[in-house]
């Protein structure tokens, strides 16, 4: 079987995150640990996009995590201590250190979006937007085997 896909792939930012966290010890350890606001400021030219994002209450924000360990590792450490292939966990240090967020939408004017819900340094490059649906998003009987159900984990950095 060929690869149909280039061998390089460039994502180029959208726009970058305002955080107000300078250090990753600064950064809560997950988004549970997040209800802050924080701004999504897009590249003037992308400010077009954003035409009618206020009928969204939730977006979904895809960004780099530049300052995440890229070494191919295989395996991580899971929030229970329970060891997990790196796919198979939530950890920033991945091939791809691709992250996303559910955040909740406050604002909106121009180029910039006040949203409640992330857990990431300031200046983070942004690379895509979505609304967050939740008639395609949500699925009620998903399930991870290492989290009981109704329950919140013990998460650490």
């Amino acid at each position: 079987m060929t690869n149909p896909s280039p061998p390089c792939i460039q994502l180029d930012p959208i726009g970058y995150l305002r955080t107000g966290f300078e250090t990753l010890a600064e950064c809560p350890a997950s988004l549970m640990g997040n209800d802050g606001t924080s701004y999504i400021e897009l590249l003037p030219h992308y400010a077009a996009g954003l035409h009618n994002i206020h009928l969204a209450s939730h977006l979904i924000v895809f960004y780099w995590l530049h300052l995440s360990n890229r070494k191919p590792h295989l395996d991580a450490t899971g929030c229970n201590g329970s060891k997990r292939g790196v796919f198979a966990s939530r950890t920033p240090n991945r091939p791809n250190p691709i992250a996303m967020s559910v955040t909740r939408l406050i604002a909106h004017d121009q180029n910039i979006l006040q949203v409640e819900g992330l857990d990431c340094i300031d200046g983070t490059a942004v690379i895509d937007i979505k609304p967050y649906v939740p008639q395609l998003d949500h699925i009620p009987d998903a399930t991870i085997g290492w989290i009981p159900p109704h329950s919140e984990p013990a998460l650490n950095r």
